[in-house]
């Protein structure tokens, strides 16, 4: 269903919203999704992104972005229908691009207004209420008893909240040490004439159908497989193919329609733009990891002389991350890791991260400066591998650097 017979069934329903008429424009106009920016800022309260920070105006509520969340997540949790989101983005300029927002950024939202609530009833003429009978009295409240406390009538406790955002736990990639021979792969899409990038609700053909078992409403995962990372310099923790074939979570689809050997299905989620040769494999229910709640950050916490490793590689190849950001550490199932496992993020002093009044005195007291560290950051756990698993920066002190150390809780 199109933005404008959403905006026509919502009229008819009596409400209207603040969305500008060029609604279906501004997002054709919307830009594709590209690399992530790399000119990030440190704004005012500290949180680090790639768009300026505007002043509050009178007569928006503001919502200040959490970890994982996008703006059609934002749309859908203040004007219940998120292909509004077009809505939003007009009335935040400062948002170059609509598919990178930040945890921290504040973005100010109008929410619907009714107008066609009735009016109240004018009240009767001084004639009228002479000649109206007076009401009859409302009979008097029997008291009735409070009944007995029990645990049915206790109040409920909130259950844990989640360490992760479901955009995190499916869209974390993962390393595996077997080659993933694709099969079913995406061979085009309902719009492949005018476009070779699809993204959610479009409707894509792949390979594989009736003849193979396919049926539909089965969902499977999107998975491109990535290569070519000596490129990126990763630091002393070595070149990341050696932790075996890198995967990236693309999305979902759901089959809606199966022949005998090919089928139609829709994207119901995707993490980033899905392109012909992404390749499918069957769904699978990942565990969303649950908070710690509220907790003290010890930067001086002692060795737990526990698992221990060190982060190899960055979701988006960069060297530098913070907050909110997935990383990749070599540790794994061999070491009993399991999702929802916390882990310290550690930096030991070494002759490349002291001062230079102290690197003429590095090889002298090597083992002294190895034997400092300091805390630096926290990540929680969502994929494991058999050597390495997927975790989600949840806090930091500091820039995290490929080739930290991590250690687990």
């Amino acid at each position: 269903m199109s933005t404008l017979n959403r905006l026509a069934i919502l009229l008819s329903s009596g409400l209207i919203f603040t969305a500008p008429l060029g609604l279906a424009q501004k997002k054709d106009q919307a830009p594709a999704q590209g690399k992530p920016p790399r000119s990030l800022t440190q704004q005012a309260d500290g949180h680090w992104s790639a768009n300026k920070q505007t002043e509050k105006s009178e007569g928006f509520e503001v919502h200040t972005v959490k970890s994982g969340e996008t703006l059609w997540d934002v749309t859908k949790e203040y004007l219940k229908d998120p292909y509004l989101w077009p809505q939003v983005w007009e009335i935040n300029p400062n948002v170059t691009n609509p598919h990178w927002i930040y945890p921290g950024d504040q973005l100010f939202i109008k929410k619907m207004v009714v107008v066609n609530t009735p009016s109240e009833p004018a009240p009767p003429s001084q004639s009228e209420a002479q000649e109206a009978p007076a009401p009859p009295k409302p009979p008097a409240e029997t008291p009735v008893e409070a009944p007995p406390t029990t645990a049915e009538t206790q109040p409920v406790t909130p259950g844990p909240l989640p360490a992760a955002s479901q955009s995190d736990v499916y869209c974390a990639g993962f390393f595996s040490a077997t080659d993933i021979k694709p099969e079913m792969m995406i061979v085009g899409g309902e719009e492949s004439e005018n476009k070779s990038r699809f993204s959610d609700r479009d409707i894509l053909y792949v390979n594989k159908g009736t003849s193979s078992g396919i049926k539909p409403g089965e969902e499977f995962l999107i998975l491109r497989q990535m290569g070519g990372f000596g490129k990126y310099g990763f630091s002393s923790a070595g070149n990341a193919s050696k932790y075996g074939h890198y995967y990236q979570d693309i999305g979902r689809v759901r089959v809606l329609l199966a022949h005998e050997n090919s089928a139609t299905a829709e994207i119901v989620f995707a993490c980033e733009e899905i392109s012909t040769n992404d390749f499918l494999v069957p769904n699978e229910q990942r565990v969303i990891p649950v908070s710690r709640g509220e907790t003290t950050f010890d930067k001086f916490a002692p060795p737990s002389n526990k698992a221990a490793g060190r982060i190899f590689m960055t979701k988006e190849f960069r060297k530098v991350v913070g907050n909110g950001h997935i990383v990749y550490i070599d540790v794994g199932q061999k070491e009993n890791v399991q999702v929802g496992d916390y882990f310290r993020i550690l930096r030991h002093l070494n002759a490349s991260n002291i001062s230079l009044f102290n690197k003429s005195d590095y090889r002298r007291y090597r083992k002294t400066f190895e034997s400092v560290r300091k805390v630096i950051g926290e990540l929680v756990v969502l994929r494991v591998e058999a050597s390495t698993a997927a975790a989600l920066v949840t806090l930091s002190t500091e820039d995290i650097t490929v080739g930290d150390g991590v250690e687990l809780e």
